[in-house]
């Protein structure tokens, strides 16, 4: 079993800070269960294959002495401590930047293969606990005009809004924090309990499994993205007086229905029972045993304002149907944006949640902690993980040089969970990415599909009355693969941009 450092605490005075109870439930998963890690990321593309490691270290080097945050790892104190043997947060004085930021040569011009190819690699090793929980990674060769810098950490030290200020002091002006809306919780009102007791109610049914999943989980994760504009899915969710989670949403509901289309479609009479007449074809539908609902789990941030600058777990996670059923893109939407206005409960989601966060009993056993990590992955309860780790905003750069595209990296327990999808931004660049086990078929076409359904929530009419249908959606668009950049041809500012906005990898 992995061991946590002893050190003696106050190599900086008032450096200790204690685990969130997040922190602390990944921890004991990760402790409990040797092997097992939830880690995520993202790639920063810089076009300039002159990049050098020693480049990148004297960038990181630089912006650590600014950001002690960074430098945060675990320790089990044996003096001064919040509680004696507790595990708290301190900072690492004697941070191994050889460790921190590395590099790997990939096949020269494999492009976004060997880009993928690294990623899965790089997924098979989990980062140290006895170092800050974080790594950056320089991948070079793959592209003639241009690097990319990995960077990986763990969920025991970030959730979504820590990433981003994480980002925000390695690649960004490094000043303060970043920019996120947060609010406060307010005293609990006797409708809140009432609307926690519905949501617990809501949770015990199990989701739908498809036998399109091939199976258990099994075997590395493996990665695939799909790049496009943060304007396509801000005038899809305008039109529609929705949110751009909910497009994103309703897109992931809808590639999933086409890479498992055999699945959503009833089933068909037979002969027999047509010449039953019409009368005898409903009584044998009546008969179909109903399916139980496609539930995904989506993270919804209780951090509040005054911590917008700590580097921990202040996340919750609630089940959310994903109306794969439906035919219609756009009422899909509708469904989906219905489900996630009474998830929030009117903005009033997280008042009960973030109160028992901050009081939980710190008699609570690492096995208990682990066991609630697990039981959040269980493909029986939920079938996928959804995050929407939200828009960064820049510039960053590295070294002086400009990030030019943004790729996220979805968190997934491998062996536990089929597939985990995640949304992430750069300005006015989205990255949706999909996260599967290397055993779910096809997997690869997920991204695909997701751009494939923006496109039908665009050129869709508005729908008419509700009416039962099965008519299947609009084909998707087969994956394009993008070849390496070379010195190209001169294109205008339009024709270089609509080839961006709809990049698969």
């Amino acid at each position: 079993m992995t061991q946590i450092s002893t050190h003696v605490a106050g190599a900086r005075s008032g450096t200790s800070r204690p685990l969130t109870t997040g922190d602390r439930a990944f921890l004991s998963f990760t402790l409990q269960y040797p092997g097992e890690f939830l880690e995520g990321g993202v790639v920063l593309c810089v076009e300039d294959p002159g990049l050098t490691e020693r480049d990148l270290r004297a960038h990181v080097a630089a912006r650590l002495a600014e950001a002690p945050a960074l430098t945060e790892r675990l320790v089990r104190p044996i003096a001064s401590a919040p509680a004696p043997g507790d595990v708290v947060w301190q900072h690492d004085d004697a941070l191994d930047l050889d460790y921190h930021v590395g590099v790997l040569d990939l096949p020269a011009y494999s492009a976004a293969g060997g880009l993928r190819a690294a990623l899965d690699d790089l997924a098979t090793r989990p980062l140290d606990l006895e170092r800050p929980l974080w790594r950056l990674w320089l991948l070079r060769g793959h592209s003639p005009t241009e690097v990319a810098i990995v960077y990986r950490f763990s969920h025991i030290h970030q959730d979504g809004s820590a990433a981003h200020q994480a980002l925000h002091l390695l690649f960004g002006d490094g000043h303060g924090a970043a920019r996120r809306t947060l609010r406060t919780f307010d005293v609990p009102h006797a409708r809140d309990y009432a609307r926690m007791a519905a949501s617990i109610a809501r949770s015990l049914p199990r989701t739908r499994q498809l036998a399109s999943w091939g199976g258990p989980p099994r075997g590395a994760a493996r990665h695939t993205w799909a790049l496009t504009e943060l304007d396509r899915l801000r005038r899809i969710a305008r039109r529609e007086s929705v949110t751009v989670n909910d497009v994103y949403l309703a897109a992931v509901a809808g590639a999933v229905r086409t890479w498992s289309l055999p699945e959503w479609t009833p089933p068909t009479p037979t002969g027999a029972d047509r010449s039953r007449g019409a009368g005898r074809i409903r009584h044998a539908m009546t008969r179909i045993p109903r399916q139980r609902a496609f539930y995904t789990a989506m993270p919804i941030n209780v951090r509040t304002p005054d911590e917008q600058e700590v580097l921990s777990n202040f996340t919750l996670a609630t089940r959310v149907p994903l109306p794969c059923t439906e035919a219609d893109p756009r009422r899909r939407l509708a469904l989906v944006a219905a489900q996630t206005r009474r998830a929030k409960a009117d903005g009033r989601f997280g008042v009960i949640e973030r109160r028992m966060l901050d009081r939980t009993p710190p008699g609570i056993s690492p096995r208990t902690f682990a066991l609630m990590v697990a039981a959040g992955a269980r493909p029986a309860d939920t079938a996928l993980f959804t995050s929407n780790v939200g828009t960064m905003w820049g510039p960053y750069t590295v070294a002086g040089r400009p990030v030019s595209t943004l790729i996220g990296i979805a968190p997934m327990l491998v062996g536990r969970q089929h597939l985990s999808a995640a949304l992430y931004g750069l300005d006015g660049q989205l990255c949706a990415t999909f996260t599967a086990s290397a055993s779910v078929p096809g997997h690869t076409e997920l991204a695909g599909h997701w751009l494939a359904e923006l496109a039908a929530l665009e050129g869709s009419p508005r729908p008419g009355p509700p009416v039962a249908t099965t008519t299947p959606p609009v084909p998707p668009r087969p994956p394009v693969i993008p070849t390496p950049r070379t010195a190209p041809p001169q294109h205008t500012a339009r024709q270089d941009a609509g080839r961006r906005s709809s990049q698969v990898s």
